[in-house]
């Protein structure tokens, strides 16, 4: 009976082999990367939006960490490219707590603040305003008197 089976099974041509099986699904994924693009737009759009977001939330960070704690936090930018935030005062012996890079083509344009700090009630030491030129627009970093939030605005 064994043996019935197993000569039934091997003049069995319906199937697909296994080798068979992946070359076609090799064939229908490089056919699927080459057919849907990578929106490009989409994608810029999404890194801006990301990006500030980051930002909105650092400045709330440094903002809630003053507040709470009895040392200065300051949000700093050393160069166009980057910004920091720092515990402490404006020695660069301090070691940042969050050191991060904006994507490639912005570029921080500190008009009346290159620091952010808040006092020990949440009050921003020094309001003002700084711009961020991305590839495709320009957003307004806007930081009023009070204590109130900053506020992303784009141009």
């Amino acid at each position: 009976m064994v043996m019935f089976l197993a000569t039934a099974m091997m003049n069995n041509k319906n199937g697909f082999t296994l080798v068979e099986m992946l070359f076609v699904l090799a064939v229908w994924s490089v056919l699927m990367l080459l057919i849907v693009p990578i929106p490009l737009p989409l994608l810029n759009e999404k890194t801006e939006e990301y990006f500030l977001e980051t930002l909105e939330m650092d400045l709330l960070y440094t903002q809630s960490m003053s507040y709470n704690s009895r040392t200065n936090y300051m949000l700093m930018f050393p160069d166009d490219r980057t910004y920091v935030i720092k515990q402490g005062g404006y020695s660069t012996v301090d070691r940042p707590v969050v050191k991060r890079k904006l994507p490639d083509g912005w570029k921080i344009q500190d008009r009346l603040m290159s620091v952010i700090s808040f006092n020990q009630k949440g009050t921003i030491r020094k309001p003002g305003t700084f711009a961020i030129k991305t590839s495709s627009s320009t957003y307004n970093i806007v930081c009023p008197l009070g204590k109130g939030r900053c506020y992303i605005e784009e141009q």
